[in-house]
């Protein structure tokens, strides 16, 4: 609920350019809310994970509404997205990334390149204000359950809310666009998102290679216009945005279930 009333209240006071542009800090906002909520506000320094999390989106999404309200352009948006993954890890494991032993620096590097990567595509795939958001909280709910089935709760903590917000999100924007998705979801959700799923694989006991395999999900986005183009039904706005989120929950559905039934078959990549 926080989400569609953050959403609406900035498309009100902004109007139909500026307000519609900067209606996706809806999403931080939502997070934000229900985090304060349970556990309970993250106050000031910041030393648990999963509050860094919560600061994560409020800076990422103030960052997001400067780039929103500044420029309608795409550019700064895509290459803040790129290096937010980065940033965010950094922010969260400093210590124990960037002044840990070489292996450490590179697993960093990597997973900070590919999530940048992931984070630029879910950009691109917004165009439709529901594709992208859609695909960052089928990751979102993907992390939350890896975590509760590897003892890491703190993970669902921080991804259920997430989650929950962007479902905020698809009820401004279904069946009908309304709103653009701007740097300010981008960075304070899905960059959010993306960047519990590094710490889920980089600083907690989560196999790395099923938070890969929860990731695998943008992977299935492309699915979603070569089946439109053969299935008429899916070509319907009201439909697709839910075979979208279908479609890329089944890695993500692989990896619970591999976490559940068979957590030692798939051997960790770190």
């Amino acid at each position: 609920m926080a989400t569609i009333a953050a959403a609406l209240l900035v498309r009100l006071i902004g109007g139909r350019s500026v307000g519609a542009r900067a209606a996706a800090v809806g999403v931080p906002i939502g997070l934000i809310a229900a985090y304060a909520v349970v556990p309970g506000w993250p106050w000031a320094p910041p030393t648990d994970p999963f509050d860094q999390l919560v600061w994560l989106a409020v800076g990422g999404g103030l960052l997001g509404l400067a780039i929103d309200l500044a420029t309608p352009g795409r550019l700064i948006a895509t290459i803040v997205a790129a290096v937010w993954p980065a940033i965010g890890l950094a922010w969260l494991g400093a210590a124990l990334l960037l002044h840990g032993n070489g292996n450490d620096l590179y697993r960093f590097g990597e997973v900070s390149v590919v999530l940048g990567l992931i984070l630029v595509r879910l950009y691109r795939l917004s165009g439709d204000g529901l594709s992208g958001p859609l695909t960052a909280a089928v990751i979102a709910a993907g992390v939350a359950a890896l975590g509760l089935l590897s003892g890491v709760p703190g993970l669902a903590v921080v991804g259920v809310p997430l989650a929950a917000a962007w479902i905020g999100w698809l009820a401004c924007n279904w069946p009908k666009r309304r709103f653009p998705f701007g740097a300010a979801g981008l960075l304070g959700g899905s960059g959010v998102a993306l960047v519990l799923a590094g710490h889920a694989a980089l600083l907690t006991p989560v196999n790395a290679s099923l938070v890969l395999l929860v990731l695998a999900a943008v992977l299935m986005q492309p699915v979603m216009p070569f089946l439109a183009g053969r299935l008429p039904g899916l070509r319907a706005p009201a439909v697709r945005p839910l075979a979208t989120a279908a479609f890329v929950a089944i890695p993500v559905i692989a990896a619970g279930l591999l976490a559940w039934l068979a957590p030692n078959l798939i051997p960790s990549l770190y």
